[in-house]
């Protein structure tokens, strides 16, 4: 592990990258593939949701068990390399094949659709994890860390915008009223080849950074990893909250395309509102990692929530009328929301280190897989109990909606994620970790271990 050397801004900037790479997958499959099933594919909400949340919660599960392999794996390459050298090309396959495939209602689409979602998240967790993990593995400091979450974000924002602003308007383009399935395939491949290439860079710059021990660490027993994690407070903390505003979010997010189309009767603003939401992240992630540096991570989450949650309050507000209020609202959330996303990421390795001060165990890569285990399977549970409340206020595919089934979609996308970001609120508040606690517990490690600690300047 790199301990005290300062990452060059290249390699900052290639690694971080990775993350436009990988969102090029998750946004698409987040913003758009419940959509697809449902308006495109013709598959019920209900049936749609279940698919969704049956591929999320295996991936969820897979996470941490890829996470242990990753933990044990030497190489030639190094110890995180190899996945993503060999796992990028496979994951592009899958990726594209999860938006081909033929129309409901046969059971065959069904089961096609189910099949190809599965796989493409199993690819995605055994590329997407030795990536979360890398971050704990080149370097501890703390500030680095940091301005690798911020480079991460611009670059995971700027993947969003593309997704949102350019995906429906290209599939409208290259497909037809009758069948959509083509303009999806093409979008999935040119998606699929561009993410290849950038996580194949991220290979190249990771080089050395991720060098193994030359000695792999003895198995612990599995008791003693687990009381590991429970009692790393701050881990638990931050797994709560995400968790929470996860499974919350889901609620706003994946019913902004259904609410633009059936509430506000204008489906070609789908692409721009989350364009919006995906560009002012993009501006304000950079911000919100200065502020980290001047206030603390967790005080950058608590002020962040204040924008997030008042553009809550706006949007319910609205009602479905005034597009500069709904558009407003849309931007103060993610003005809010970016600062969650940045701290989530320069929170998580700190708990690495705060679970090694504790217990002696250090094991990033099974926190790491924890944690997107437990944020997958939120957004899993989140994606399926949507359908089935889409199915229960009377949805239908394509078809005017009926005035019950439009006030369920607009409670829905106010109080799952007001409620929702109020209590990770909470749990935030009682984060125990700043940077001089930080940096006095990396000392304390490194003089366990006989070497010299890293500063945090």
């Amino acid at each position: 592990m790199s301990q005290g050397a300062r990452l060059t801004a290249a390699r900052k900037i290639a690694i971080g990258a990775g993350d436009f790479g990988f969102n090029l997958y998750w946004q698409t499959a987040g913003l758009y593939l419940l959509f697809f099933y449902t308006d495109g594919l013709g598959v019920p909400a209900a049936t749609a949701g279940l698919i969704y949340m049956a591929a999320l919660i295996w991936d969820a599960a897979l996470d941490p068990v890829i996470g242990v392999i990753a933990d044990r794996t030497r190489t030639r390459w190094g110890r995180y390399r190899p996945y993503f050298l060999f796992g990028a090309p496979l994951l592009a396959v899958t990726f594209v094949a999860t938006f081909v495939g033929p129309a409901y209602p046969t059971v065959g689409a069904v089961a096609f659709a189910a099949g190809t979602h599965i796989l493409f998240r199993t690819l995605y967790a055994v590329v997407s994890i030795p990536y979360a993990s890398l971050f704990a593995r080149i370097t501890r400091d703390s500030a680095q860390r940091g301005d690798l979450a911020g480079i991460r974000m611009v670059f995971a924002a700027l993947g969003a915008v593309g997704v949102a602003a350019l995906t429906l308007p290209v599939v409208q383009a290259l497909g037809t009223p009758e069948d959509p399935r083509r303009g999806w395939a093409i979008v999935g491949a040119v998606y699929g080849v561009l993410a290849t290439l950038i996580i194949l860079g991220v290979a190249w710059a990771a080089k050395g950074l991720d060098v193994a021990d030359e000695t792999p660490p003895a198995p612990r027993p599995v008791g003693q990893v687990l009381r590991s994690l429970l009692s790393n407070r701050a881990l638990l903390l931050v797994l709560g909250a995400v968790l929470v505003s996860s499974f919350a979010s889901t609620m706003f997010g994946k019913n902004l395309l259904y609410y633009f189309k059936y509430v506000v009767g204008k489906p070609e603003l789908g692409s721009a509102a989350l364009a919006l939401s995906a560009l002012v992240a993009v501006l304000f992630v950079p911000v919100w990692t200065v502020v980290i540096r001047f206030i603390g991570k967790r005080n950058t989450w608590l002020v962040g929530s204040i924008p997030g949650l008042a553009g809550l309050v706006l949007w319910h507000l609205a009602d479905g009328h005034g597009l500069p209020m709904l558009f407003g609202s849309l931007a103060l959330q993610a003005f809010g929301g970016a600062s969650y996303v940045v701290c989530f990421w320069a929170m998580l390795p700190d708990t690495v280190e705060y679970g090694e001060w504790k217990s002696g165990v250090r094991t990033e890569s099974l926190v790491f897989g924890l944690t997107v285990l437990g944020q997958k399977a939120a957004l899993g549970l989140g994606a399926g109990f949507l359908g089935l409340l889409l199915t229960h206020v009377g949805y239908v595919a394509n078809q005017a909606q009926t005035p019950e089934t439009l006030a369920g979609i607009k409670a829905m996308m106010f109080w799952w994620p007001f409620v929702g970001g109020l209590i990770s609120l909470a749990l935030i508040f009682f984060y125990p970790l700043d940077r001089k606690t930080h940096g006095r517990m990396v000392e304390e490690i490194a003089a366990r271990a006989g070497s010299t600690p890293v500063s945090n300047s």
